[in-house]
């Protein structure tokens, strides 16, 4: 019992690599119509993500699990008389994850887990263009799905993440469109694969 709880104190190290999609999310101001207006997000973007991570347990079946990421993603966003634009989005993350699994089943080499939590993150790429303005920082929501895969010492842990934007990111400047955009939000969808080790 003594081994079992100087284990629970450590925070097992590990990393993930992972896969994204990204939506825009704009509310137009000039009509009631997304299709007429002056200013439309196009398809979803695509790009990667790569990360560490820190697992601690909690209690049976609970372990928090703060991340530090770094994802690439890019944007099409459609002007009514500039056409189609490319925004970037080059971003370093600090997720703030709890895992559930079910601890009945610690012995099974595959059990499935609940990934729910928050996280915070930074664009270094320039959003802001004489177009638009757009806020540098995010905050999201993050709720999965993933399974959690017993090799030896080693776990695999593939999850589909999806991270719900929370602030507003358009700000209200002299850019050209700046009063024809309400609120502007980034959906995320991540599906990742993390590694681990557990034991000497």
């Amino acid at each position: 019992m003594l081994a079992q709880s100087k284990e629970n104190e450590r925070f097992t190290l590990g990393f993930f690599v992972g896969m994204e999609t990204q939506s825009l999310g704009i509310q137009p101001l000039d009509t009631r119509e997304p299709e007429k207006a002056a200013v439309r997000s196009g398809r979803l973007g695509a790009g990667t993500s790569v990360g560490i991570l820190a697992r601690k347990q909690l209690f049976r079946g609970l372990y928090f699990q703060p991340e530090l990421a770094v994802s690439y993603l890019k944007n099409h966003i459609h002007f009514q008389n500039e056409g189609r634009r490319e925004f970037h989005y080059l971003d370093a993350e600090l997720p703030l994850h709890f895992i559930a699994t079910n601890w009945r089943r610690n012995d099974f080499p595959l059990r499935p887990c609940i990934i729910f939590g928050g996280r915070m993150g930074w664009n270094f790429a320039k959003g802001s263009t004489n177009l638009l303005n757009i806020a540098r920082e995010r905050f999201a929501l993050d709720l999965g799905l993933g399974a959690e895969i017993k090799m030896g010492r080693f776990r695999l842990q593939p999850a589909f993440v999806y991270s719900h934007g929370l602030n507003n990111l358009h700000l209200i400047g002299n850019a050209q469109y700046d009063e024809v955009v309400g609120r502007m939000v980034r959906d995320k969808l991540s599906l990742r694969l993390s590694v681990w080790r557990v034991g000497k």
